[in-house]
């Protein structure tokens, strides 16, 4: 009973969030959020927030994807009063969002620590849910502070805030996720339109996510030009006068380093840079043969989320795509909804 009214209202809350993409229904409190989010960060703007709401919308809340999700673990799927505390990071819109459907279609309750950059836009979203059934309301429990005496934790943050967390809650079962990068391998085989959605992976959310493609593995004697040209159409993805100012910044360093770079107008190629390397800057890594990428990947397989035209670890995830997971793509590969209902 419980998973038919969690599929039923959740699905339910995607069709309302689709219908305010479309313009068909208005909902000031979401629309107050997204204006709130935005001038509490600059990187927040419109374009980005509208792209989670509808990805979250499409991918997470449809009728039939929440059916085949839970589908594996409906024997396990109850109402408990056992709760799910999360710590959601802040780099991205709703970037926890997944965490908190994940305890919520456990039948847990779920305590969550929003992140100061992102604590608008869940609010709201909560709000209409709650609309749809008052029952929610009780299963989810927003707080300020880090929580305390927890039963389990699902915590992602930066190395030292991992480690962290990974210290204060090392007697409770838990997720702790610390950071990652993604990377797209090149062949020179691309299409324009394959390049072009590479774009997607690269520019949308700035670069500034996990999922986010921040380096790309070349063969040696690759043209930048080419590749310079198809993402010449994500200039207006990126206006924004922090990314404008880091771009520039890192421009400006190389030139006077002397170092080797290659400027696309809007950000730069920078050669063997820091995983993931500066806002601004994408990061190239040249290979001669298969080896070579598959010796890069068992030196950063720890590391990375994702990775983009290439099979890796049984996964391939074309051009495009490395923003928009399905329910079943966990972060760092961590099946969080089997975790919850084998661990409370």
């Amino acid at each position: 009973m419980y998973r038919q009214v969690f599929i039923k209202d959740f699905s339910q809350l995607g069709r309302n969030l689709k219908s305010f993409l479309n313009e068909e229904i208005a909902y000031l409190p979401l629309s107050s959020a997204i204006d709130d989010a935005f001038k509490k960060n600059p990187f927040f703007t419109m374009q980005m927030q509208l792209t989670s709401l509808d990805a979250i919308a499409t991918n997470f809340l449809s009728k039939d994807a929440l059916a085949v999700w839970t589908e594996p673990y409906a024997g396990l799927i109850e109402e408990r009063d056992f709760c799910v505390s999360i710590v959601m990071a802040g780099n991205l819109p709703l970037v926890g969002f997944h965490d908190l459907l994940t305890v919520l279609a456990s039948g847990r309750r779920a305590l969550v620590k929003m992140s100061c950059k992102d604590s608008s836009l869940l609010p709201a979203i909560m709000e209409s849910l709650c609309s749809i059934n008052h029952y929610w309301a009780d299963r989810i429990t927003f707080t300020e502070s880090l929580p305390e005496n927890v039963e389990m934790i699902i915590a992602t943050g930066g190395e030292k805030a991992s480690q962290y967390f990974k210290n204060i809650y090392s007697k409770v079962p838990g997720i702790i996720r610390g950071s990652k990068f993604s990377i797209a391998v090149i062949t020179g085989r691309e299409s324009e339109e394959d390049l072009k959605r590479l774009g997607k992976d690269i520019f949308l959310y700035f670069g500034l996510g996990c999922r986010s493609v921040s380096s790309l593995l070349l063969p040696v004697d690759y043209e930048l030009s080419k590749l310079t040209s198809a993402l010449s159409q994500f200039e207006n993805y990126v206006k924004c006068d922090f990314y404008r100012a880091a771009y520039r910044y890192q421009k400006a360093i190389s030139t006077v380093s002397g170092e080797w770079f290659e400027d696309g107008g809007f950000f730069i190629y920078k050669r063997d840079t820091t995983t993931p390397p500066p806002l601004g800057v994408v990061g190239i890594y040249l290979y001669s043969d298969i080896k070579a990428i598959e010796k890069y990947f068992l030196i950063h397989n720890e590391s990375i989320q994702c990775v983009v035209n290439y099979n890796y670890n049984n996964s391939y995830i074309e051009p495009g795509k490395s923003q928009y997971p399905v329910l079943e793509e966990y972060a760092d590969g961590i099946n969080s909804l089997e975790f919850i209902l084998k661990n409370s």
